[in-house]
């Protein structure tokens, strides 16, 4: 009973996991913001196929064209997507580890587990925000986020908010690998305070800061080619094949998840033939470095400031709780007092 949590009784597992989502909230909204021109380079970056691979550059040519304004275009899209998916992911994480903790050991194999389920949930929920925010970001026009969803459901229907469905639900990896890599080492850390004698053990802004940065480079470098690729549908954008220099019509177009990897790996300025191997492998991880760079960022400070925060949101919700609530959880205001909220 969530009322009862918040009103001193006892944290609940459902008033923890409240709380952790709501931090992560705030800590991804904020991340968000802040790194936002890193977010708008590096999904143009990603959505290109030859040019400038520089973030620097990106970023240069951004403000040349578009101003100020073209740094942060879809900021309000963004924020909103951002906050959205991590207090559902969190919400979801906290509340399915606390009941697996009472049924089995918690190994690495069963967080990655737990992780990667958290992840399934929030793509169900969540993903039309993504693929809007990454249309107004790809989007060189002024066009706002309404005239754009509304040009995908009359061009597209529903499924259109849904492109890159199953590349997003495969990507669940991401946050699985993420998360448990964030745990395990912050794990390992706390028991070494422990038996360093400290009382109360706890990562520091700093550490928090280092190790959410470590576990989604991890993660990034594992996953980027499927991120680019379901980028660049969600995007509307298509993937094909120069054949040859005197090909006349349009060039073949590559339908299978197979098929679309294979041309991702190929610069549209030069034939297949005259890419090698290494060419390939790096014109796959195109804009890897403005990803890693954006990506570690945010999560670093998601991580530091989610824990900050936690402690923050717990006070609020308990204070509110006790300003609204008795403590056998009937209302103390209004039309409603003496009646109870519901579980």
């Amino acid at each position: 009973h969530i009322c009862s949590a918040m009103s001193g009784r006892g944290d609940s597992a459902g008033f923890i996991a409240l709380v952790q989502a709501t931090a992560g909230a705030t800590g991804g909204v904020f991340a968000a913001f802040v790194l936002m021109p890193l977010e708008v380079a590096k999904t143009r970056i990603q959505l290109s196929h030859g040019g400038d691979l520089s973030t620097f550059g990106t970023l240069a040519g951004i403000l040349a064209d578009e101003g100020c304004a073209g740094l942060f275009k879809g900021c309000p899209a963004k924020c909103f997507e951002t906050g959205s998916k991590n207090f559902v992911y969190f919400y979801i994480y906290d509340v399915i580890n606390a009941v697996a903790k009472r049924r089995v050991k918690l190994t690495t194999g069963v967080k990655l587990l737990l992780g990667y389920l958290a992840g399934v949930g929030n793509t169900i929920a969540t993903m039309p925000l993504e693929v809007m925010a990454t249309k107004v970001q790809a989007e060189k026009g002024n066009d706002g986020v309404f005239v754009l969803a509304k040009r995908v459901l009359d061009k597209e229907g529903v499924g259109g908010l849904f492109k890159g469905f199953w590349y997003n639900i495969m990507l669940c990896v991401n946050p699985a690998i993420q998360n448990t890599c964030f745990d395990k080492v912050k794990d390992w850390i706390m028991n070494a305070q422990v038996k360093n004698g400290v009382k109360s053990p706890a990562l520091s802004a700093f550490q928090a800061f280092l190790l959410g940065a470590f576990a989604k480079a991890i993660a990034t470098i594992i996953t980027y080619p499927l991120v680019r690729l379901k980028t660049i549908l969600q995007a509307g954008q298509e993937l094909a094949r120069k054949v040859s220099e005197s090909s006349v019509g349009p060039p073949f177009q590559r339908t299978s998840s197979k098929e679309m990897l294979l041309a991702l790996a190929e610069r549209e300025d030069k034939l297949p033939a005259a890419q090698g191997p290494l060419q390939k492998v790096a014109e796959l991880y195109r804009g890897i470095g403005s990803a890693l760079m954006k990506s570690v960022l945010q999560a670093a400070f998601l991580y530091m400031t989610r824990d900050q925060v936690a402690g923050f949101v717990r006070t609020f919700f308990k204070l509110s709780a006790q300003a609204f609530f008795r403590k056998d959880g009937t209302v103390k205001l209004g039309v409603f007092s003496g009646r109870p909220l519901a579980s």
